[in-house]
């Protein structure tokens, strides 16, 4: 089943940075540079799954991503100036507890707090025991998880999901501290912080009215218990910047008709295609650009296209909520509703990202 396929695809190893801007690729994990580091799952993946497992059903998306062209946060960091370090895994959970993990191929997939370690692991001089990363305090973090959490267990047990929802909630904002904390420790001090992602908007699960209730009172209770963490965080630590970014007001806007209407897409309930199994016919739509969903997951190009936008405005300007004239403007300015998975901002830079997870050995 496609969809179970979609929501348990991860995966981890040793890090290495491949992304090339322009001509000229470079490590900036290793220099006196700032960047924009992203821990995550499938809505952040740029090819790192698909590099380790050769998953078939990526062959149906755009270089390994799950969409049919880039993904926000490569957006995001063009348009902070800033080289992206992406470590983010289709299917990661935020650990693999006794709650909830998730398997490829019957390999264990790691996990959000596994990205974390093995990026801390790879950015550590292995002589010195010292961070190879100068000045991580420049550097911004997002850390982006938690839908595979609550998806997994619909997916495989709905009435786990359930009687489990509290205990699952808890450990979802546990590990997303334990995240924040361990990147804070390692000397980082901006952060960027996903609430609970609106997984009711979805086609896998708009269309039944049951699951969008679950999902919403799954969202509202995960970011009360969020927002307590980060602000016990804040005041806990003062230095440093802890924002936490409101993901389903974001969605609400983008689904707002003149936001749908300025990035040119013309259904919002549907996607570009239902999902298939390696080796059948994926049945693909042919005008995927007009869609706001690519899968019954995963939003499509210009979806991506304007929450990165958003993201940008967001760390920008954090004391400025967003609005829907914010996203209509970005839009406009950035020419959202005529850009393709090959005519884009990224493109016309020469920025081409790439998975930065090398195969297992």
């Amino acid at each position: 089943m496609m969809l179970r396929n979609l929501a348990l695809t991860a995966v981890a190893a040793t890090l290495t940075f491949t992304t090339t801007l322009g001509a000229t690729a470079r490590n900036p994990t290793t220099c006196n540079e700032k960047s924009f580091i992203v821990f995550g799952d499938s809505a952040s993946d740029t090819g790192n799954k698909k590099a380790i497992f050769n998953s078939q059903e990526l062959s149906f998306y755009w270089k390994g991503r799950y969409s049919n062209g880039p993904v926000w946060n490569e957006y995001t960091a063009y348009l902070l100036g800033m080289p992206l370090v992406n470590y983010a895994i289709g299917g990661a959970t935020s650990s693999n507890s006794a709650l909830v993990n998730g398997t490829e191929n019957g390999q264990l997939i790691p996990s959000f707090l596994d990205q974390i370690n093995h990026y801390l692991q790879n950015t550590t001089s292995a002589s010195t025991g010292k961070s190879l990363v100068e000045h991580p305090e420049r550097s911004i973090v997002t850390l982006e998880i938690g839908g595979n959490n609550f998806m997994q267990p619909m997916l495989t047990d709905p009435n786990y999901l359930f009687t489990n929802k509290d205990r699952l909630i808890e450990g979802l904002v546990k590990d997303i501290m334990a995240g924040l904390q361990t990147t804070y420790n390692a000397g980082y001090r901006r952060f960027v912080i996903w609430d609970a992602f609106p997984l009711y908007y979805a086609p896998a699960i708009s269309g039944n009215p049951q699951l969008v209730s679950l999902f919403k009172q799954i969202g509202a209770e995960t970011n009360v218990k969020l927002a307590k963490a980060v602000n016990d965080f804040r005041i806990k630590y003062k230095s440093g910047s802890v924002l936490l970014f409101n993901s389903a007001n974001m969605f609400q806007l983008i689904h707002d008709p003149r936001v749908i209407s300025a990035i040119n897409v013309t259904d919002t309930t549907s996607a570009c295609f239902s999902g298939a199994n390696s080796g059948e016919n994926a049945g693909i739509c042919s005008n995927s650009e007009q869609y706001l969903y690519y899968d019954p997951i995963h939003g499509a190009l210009r979806t991506h296209f304007i929450i990165g936008a958003a993201v940008a405005r967001f760390i920008t300007n954090p004391d400025k909520g967003l609005t829907v004239n914010d996203l209509v403007e970005a839009a406009q300015k950035y020419r959202v509703g005529q850009a393709t998975a090959e005519k884009n901002i990224l493109a016309a830079a020469g920025i081409h990202n790439g998975p930065q997870y090398p195969s297992r050995n």
